[in-house]
């Protein structure tokens, strides 16, 4: 007969994850940009191309041209409806979870007409989750996060600050 003792392992019940909320909506904001806006930014990289030359500097005028065809791309392709889900574990995007021990508050924006929770997550590589709330109601969302997070927008900074006063000082489309 063996010597050793009989030795079970207790197993803690796992709690099953419960879906709280779940909605789709599009995976980013989008909005319909016209020709003149696509117009100005192209006049402006090429301004600063041919300062570029000037200085030789090559794959700054490369990186320029490229960042400017990224942005056409993400500007004229509309994007995927995507799942968005609150679970008892965290917030599923995309099927991928991030834990609430990882997340720390969350506040609502408006971008373009889209209503957009945004969730701070300082410890991982995504500073910040944006979900769009497509017809979701807020309130409802709110009333769920609440219970897991704390509900504060962030002190507005001196680059967000910055930022804002140059997109009202030069705009890069007409205001209509």
């Amino acid at each position: 007969m063996d010597d050793q003792p009989d030795v079970s392992v207790a197993s803690s019940p796992t709690l099953a994850e419960q879906t709280l909320l779940k909605w789709m909506a599009p995976a980013r904001p989008f909005k319909v940009r016209d020709r003149q806006f696509f117009t100005t930014i192209i006049v402006i990289a090429v301004l600063v191309s041919i300062l570029m030359a000037f200085a030789r500097e090559w794959m700054l005028i490369a990186v320029i041209a490229s960042l400017i065809f990224a942005y056409y791309i993400w500007s004229t392709v509309p994007p995927e409806e995507v799942e968005y889900s609150i679970t008892s574990r965290g917030v599923r995007v995309h099927s991928q979870l991030f834990r609430w021990e990882d997340l720390n508050q969350w506040w609502m924006e408006d971008k373009w007409g889209q209503k957009i929770l945004t969730i701070a997550t300082p410890l991982s590589v995504t500073r910040r989750l944006h979900l769009l709330l497509g017809n979701t109601d807020e309130q409802q969302v709110g009333q769920v996060l609440e219970k897991y997070l704390v509900m504060e927008k962030p002190a507005e900074t001196a680059i967000d600050r910055a930022g804002r006063w140059v997109a009202e000082k030069f705009p890069l489309e007409a205001s209509r």
